[in-house]
C-alpha cells in the first residue's frame, strides 16, 4: 500500500513539475496539433507509458486491488518481411488482488501495421499474443492467447480526435483444462483538446464473451496535460465506473477504480 502510495504522489506531481519546467524554459510549446499526435495511438514514436490502476471497490470482494502497466512502444519506419510502418509494443503488469496477493500480471506482445494513411486518419491492424507469466491465477490467466488487432483513427476534427481499437483473444493452450476463452476489446476513444495542452475525454475499454455473449461495459473520464521540452509527456487521472456488466461475466470485476499515468515519448526524426 506505501508503494502504492508513492506512486500516485509522483505521478500527481507530474503535472505541477512539468508546468513549473515549462515556465523556466523558453523553448517549451505545446499546441492541439502536437498534443493530438501525442495521443493518437498510430503516431510513430519511441515511447514509456507506466499507469497505476488503484481499484477501490471489486464484485463480490472486499479490499484493495491494483494493476500497474509498463507499456513500451518501439516504431519501425519499414519492416523486413512487412514492408510498411509499424509499432510494436511490450505490455506488462505487476498485479495486487483484492486479498493481498501480489506478483507478476500476464505478458502481451502487440504489433501494429499502419496499412493506409489519409486525409481524415489512418487505418491500422496486426495481432495480439498474450504469455501467461503471471506468478499467481488471481494476477492473471493460465492460457496463452492470440489474435488480430485492428484501429482506425480520426484526426481531422479540429480541436476533437476520435479512435477505435478493436482487440481479439482467442485461448490457445489448456483449453481441456480451462475450456476455450474467446473475447474481444473494444476501445472508444474520444478526446477534446485545447492549446494550452490539456486535453479531456473517454477511453474505456468493453468486452464481449464470444462464447457466452456476456459483456463488461465500464464508464471512464480522462483528464490529461500535455508538454513538451527536449522530449515529450502526457500525464493525466481517470476515475472509472462500471456502467454494465452481464451476471457471471468474471473477466473485469472492478465496479470503481482511478488510473494515474505518464508517459514520455521519443520522436523518430
Amino acid at each position: 500500500m506505501k508503494l502504492n502510495l508513492i506512486v500516485l504522489f509522483i505521478i500527481f506531481s507530474l503535472p505541477l513539475y512539468a508546468q513549473e519546467s515549462k515556465e523556466a524554459a523558453p523553448e517549451s510549446k505545446t499546441s492541439v496539433k502536437q498534443s493530438q499526435e501525442i495521443m493518437n495511438p498510430t503516431t510513430m514514436a519511441w515511447q514509456l507509458q507506466l499507469e497505476e490502476y488503484a481499484i477501490f471497490d471489486t464484485e463480490g470482494e472486499d479490499g484493495f486491488a491494483q494493476n500497474f502497466r509498463f507499456r513500451g512502444i518501439i516504431p519501425v519506419e519499414k519492416g523486413l518481411l512487412i514492408p510498411l510502418p509499424q509499432l510494436i509494443r511490450v505490455i506488462a503488469f505487476v498485479n495486487t488482488a483484492p486479498d493481498g496477493t501480489t506478483g507478476l500480471g500476464d505478458l502481451t506482445l502487440n504489433q501494429f501495421f499502419i496499412i493506409s494513411k489519409k486525409k481524415w486518419g489512418q487505418f491500422g491492424a496486426g495481432w495480439n499474443l498474450t504469455a501467461p507469466t503471471n506468478t499467481s491465477h488471481k494476477l492473471g490467466s493460465p492460457q496463452w492467447s492470440i489474435g488480430p488487432a485492428f484501429t482506425v483513427t480520426f484526426t481531422n476534427l479540429g480541436n476533437w480526435q476520435m479512435y477505435w481499437i478493436l482487440e481479439n483473444f482467442f485461448s490457445i493452450s489448456k483449453n481441456d483444462t480451462y475450456g476455450n476463452n474467446n473475447y474481444a476489446v473494444l476501445q472508444p476513444n474520444i478526446f477534446y483538446t485545447w492549446a494550452n495542452g490539456i486535453y479531456a475525454g473517454i477511453e474505456p475499454e468493453w468486452q464481449i464473451d464470444y462464447n457466452t455473449g456476456k459483456v463488461a461495459i465500464p464508464i471512464d473520464f480522462r483528464v490529461g496535460y500535455i508538454w513538451s521540452g527536449k522530449l515529450k509527456y502526457n500525464a493525466y487521472i481517470e476515475p472509472e465506473i462500471m456502467a454494465y456488466r452481464s451476471d457471471g461475466y468474471a473477466r473485469n470485476l472492478s465496479n470503481f477504480g482511478i488510473r494515474f499515468g505518464f508517459r514520455w515519448y521519443i520522436p523518430m526524426n
